[in-house]
């Protein structure tokens, strides 16, 4: 028990030290200070996952060689990252990451350059980084050790019922709000066809069958075809303000929640699978909001 306890606890540190590290790459790359990190505390789970996995597999093979620690590290948390993208967007119908930018990449879950970083992060947790930590941990009394360990259970449960609730409630609002989106498009869609079939049929029954054939492969024939498309894709723009100035979707939009910006800021890539539309929407509104 006590010996779970302080693998715990080593969890609890190395999730901690990645939204450290997240926190300040993401920080620095958008010019403000953002909380890096699917929780709401000071942890990236998904660190911790990764240091205790890459420990528990090699911590005990003190002769391992460099270079294979480097690349069996690599592999394996390469793997847990996939794993971890692919159950997060099963889960929650979103990608939280996207490295599809990148050159050497898998379906955008992993790519070589933060293969080479986690392979890298490896050797120095096992080499320099893990010793100073177990030996820290090791100076806590068995009392101490479980009670620090269920103070942070207790804690990073509560954190991720709390998250992952509001996470489901932000989807039902994307939902409304593509819902609405699509209703606006498709009455817009419908009146641009309506309003061409009224003006295809107004200038056929002005002009006499005959001329209409021999202009038909002329030029003002073709101007008033692109003079049609113009305005459909001008109505198709005013159909689209109307979904901003929309009460319903106005209401929707509202950010009032901290969580809502959290996320939004802490995860600039993220992508709904169902709701994309909305969650465009909600991402401009946020940027508008923090427009100086």
């Amino acid at each position: 028990m006590v010996a779970a306890a302080k693998v715990f606890l080593w969890f609890i540190l190395y999730s901690f030290f990645g939204w450290v590290y997240e926190s300040i790459l993401c920080s620095c790359t958008s010019h403000s200070l953002v909380n890096r990190g699917f929780l709401n505390g000071p942890l990236c789970p998904i660190y911790g996952f990764g240091a205790v996995t890459v420990i528990l597999a090699f911590w005990w093979e003190p002769d391992i060689s460099l270079w294979n620690l480097f690349l069996s590290s690599m592999v394996l948390t390469c793997t847990l990252e996939y794993i971890t993208s692919w159950g997060m967007e099963k889960l929650f119908h979103a990608r939280w990451w996207d490295y599809s930018d990148y050159r050497f990449q898998l379906n955008g879950r992993v790519c070589l350059l933060g293969a080479v970083a986690f392979g890298s992060f490896s050797v120095l947790l096992i080499k320099v980084v893990h010793p100073r930590v177990a030996a820290l941990v090791n100076r806590l009394p068995p009392q101490g050790a479980l009670a620090a360990a269920s103070l942070c259970f207790a804690a990073g449960a509560l954190d991720c019922f709390v998250t992952v609730r509001h996470i489901l409630a932000l989807n039902g609002r994307l939902a409304e709000i593509q819902q609405a989106i699509d209703s606006y498009k498709t009455q817009s869609r419908r009146r641009a066809e309506a309003l061409k079939e009224s003006l295809q049929s107004r200038l056929e029954e002005g002009i006499p069958a005959a001329v209409l054939e021999e202009l038909r492969g002329r030029r003002p024939v073709a101007a008033l075809e692109e003079l049609r498309g113009e305005l459909r894709e001008r109505l198709e723009e005013r159909f689209e303000e109307s979904i901003h100035n929309s009460p319903r979707v106005q209401a929707l939009l509202e950010l009032r929640r901290f969580q809502d910006r959290r996320l939004l800021r802490a995860f600039p890539r993220l992508s709904s699978t169902r709701y994309g539309d909305a969650l465009l929407k909600l991402r401009e509104r946020l940027e508008k909001q923090e427009r100086p």
